[in-house]
Parts: C-alpha cells; sequence; structure tokens
C-alpha cells in the first residue's frame, strides 16, 4: 500500500475541470474553497461538525493530556499536552464503496 500514489489537491481539481468542463485555475479554487470551508466548519463554535451527505462526517475531537514514553529512551516519560483532533466517519454509501467486491 506504501507504493500506491496519493491524490493531491491538483488532482482532483483536474477531475472536477475534466467532469465539470470547467478551468482548472477555477476548479482549483473550487477545491480550495471547499477544503477552506471544511476547516472553518470544524473551528466554528456554532457548529464543530461538518456532514457530507454520500460521504461521511468530520468532527473535532478534544484529545485530553496524558502521559507518553519517549520513543528514543523508553525509560523516560513525557507530558503530553490536551490537543484537539480531527475525525473522520464515513457514511454507510462510502463504507459499501469501499467495500463493494
Amino acid at each position: 500500500m506504501a507504493d500506491k500514489k496519493p491524490i493531491t489537491k491538483e488532482d482532483l481539481a483536474e477531475q472536477l475541470a475534466k467532469d465539470g468542463r470547467m478551468q482548472k485555475g477555477e476548479a482549483l479554487k473550487a477545491v480550495e474553497l471547499i477544503f477552506a470551508s471544511i476547516a472553518k466548519g470544524l473551528v466554528d463554535p456554532d457548529y464543530g461538525t461538518v456532514k457530507v451527505a454520500g460521504f461521511g462526517s468530520f468532527a473535532l475531537v478534544d484529545r485530553p493530556a496524558r502521559v507518553g514514553v519517549n520513543p528514543s529512551n523508553t525509560a523516560e516519560k513525557i507530558n503530553i499536552p490536551a490537543s484537539k483532533a480531527v475525525k473522520f466517519k464515513p457514511s454507510k454509501t462510502l463504507k459499501d464503496l469501499v467495500n463493494a467486491k
């Protein structure tokens, strides 16, 4: 799986330009606006979750502070501060598509 090429933002824009019959620059702007809107929705205190029908939902979750182990010196304990993370939950439609045989 490590040898597979990832799809980039430019690849998405190229596909959108081709399928949507638009200029590549416009398509790239549209892709960037979508990602910016998802990010803005996650940090907006009124929302915190972004749901895309047929694809899945992105949610902002709190990760509590914890004590971890220094990987280069396993005897040493380190404090890991609390943080926020983005969690993605795929929709049933996406799960079915990925698991189709």
